[in-house]
Order: C-alpha cells, then sequence, then structure tokens
C-alpha cells in the first residue's frame, strides 16, 4: 500500500498508488476527515502527511516529551528557531492563558499542569498539553491521528469542542481527523468532506473539496 502527500502550491494532495484520494487548501480553514479500516493503513497515510513541510501531525498521547515538565515543553517548543525576548515570553503566556481558559482549565489546574510530567498524567491531559502546543504555533495543517480511539462519547465530545477553540484561534487554518474505522465514531460537526478507504485499501471515496 504505497501512499504519497504532496503540497503544490496553496493546496496539499493525499494519493494512494498514483491516484488522488483527498485535495485539500491550506489556506481557507475547515476540518476534513479520512476514515481507514485498520492501523496499517492509518499509519501508513500519517506517514505520508507528516513527511510534507507545514504538516503536524497530533497523536492521541499528546506527542511530548514524557519526562519533561508540560511547562519545559512548552518552552521548548515555541523558542526552537526563534529569537525569544521578554516581550515575546509575556504574549506566549498571556495567550496560553486565554487558550486554557476557553478550553475550560482553570487558572489553578494551569499552574498544576505545568509542573506534571506527561508521562505521569492521564492521556486526555497529555492530549490537551500537546493540542495547546499546536494551537500555539499552528502548522498550515493539523492532523488528529486517532484522537477518538478507546474515548467515551463525553470524552470525544470535549475532544471536537477543543478543535473548535483551535478554529476560533486559527480560522484559516485547516484540520484533519484520521479516523480508525468503528461502531460509534462521532461525527465532526461542519465537516466539509470525507474520505472512506474500503477494506482493501483500494477503493475510495474523493473529499469534495
Amino acid at each position: 500500500m504505497r501512499w504519497e502527500a504532496v503540497r503544490e502550491q496553496r493546496q496539499l494532495r493525499l494519493c494512494h498508488e498514483g491516484e488522488a484520494v483527498l485535495s485539500l487548501p491550506l489556506d481557507q480553514g475547515g476540518r476534513y476527515r479520512l476514515v481507514a479500516p485498520d492501523v496499517p493503513g492509518i499509519d501508513a497515510v500519517i506517514a505520508a502527511l507528516e513527511s510534507v513541510p507545514g504538516v503536524a501531525v497530533l497523536p492521541a498521547d499528546g506527542g511530548l516529551l514524557g519526562a519533561m515538565t508540560v511547562s519545559a515543553n512548552l518552552s521548548l517548543a515555541l523558542s526552537y528557531g526563534v529569537e525569544v525576548d521578554a516581550q515575546a515570553r509575556r504574549d506566549w503566556d498571556h495567550t496560553l492563558r486565554l487558550a486554557f481558559k476557553l478550553c475550560g482549565v482553570s487558572e489553578e489546574r494551569q499552574r498544576t499542569l505545568a509542573r506534571e510530567q506527561p508521562m505521569r498524567m492521564e492521556r486526555q491531559e497529555r492530549w490537551l498539553a500537546g493540542f495547546m502546543l499546536q494551537l500555539m504555533r499552528p502548522p498550515e495543517l493539523l492532523v488528529f491521528d486517532r484522537a477518538f480511539t478507546g474515548l467515551s462519547r463525553r470524552q470525544a465530545d470535549t475532544v471536537i469542542a477543543l478543535v473548535s477553540v483551535y478554529h476560533e484561534f486559527h480560522p484559516f487554518r485547516p484540520t484533519l481527523f484520521v479516523d480508525l474505522d468503528a461502531h460509534g465514531l462521532p461525527e465532526i460537526p461542519q465537516c466539509r468532506g470525507t474520505v472512506e478507504l474500503g477494506a482493501e485499501s483500494t477503493e475510495v471515496q474523493t473529499c469534495p473539496c
């Protein structure tokens, strides 16, 4: 199974065996979804997507360094490759507090969360910490890798609500949900298109983008 993701000006095209499956505009925002029937199919799609500059993949575990505190993870990632002065740090701190507040995290919990190590946190909070990093430094395309796997309906609704916050901050940055096909997979509100891969990963429904 051969997947390839290529960027062409302001479009990202995902192809399978040379055939275009999905075409996403990178400057119009919106939510999209790709559903695969098996884990190898998802792994192949994710590998193709994350090879493209400007694409970031947020895994279910948040993707942060487990042994560093959340605060250290965010500081390291936000300052990587850029010059940071005191004013920039104050701006980041203000934006981060606002983002946490919009996501329903109290100021007290923000302070304790900053001191925790991801490897000692519950999955949803690890995901939230990784999500905050993407919100602070948004990629051109943010991919949610199996964000709903193993979650209850209520937990899935929380993830969907948090993604709405991301689009409030970055209305022109698209997001793509890559999900494992399963019974009860939650709907994505205002989803602009869905690609469903066949059981043999050969038949696709092209997203009407």
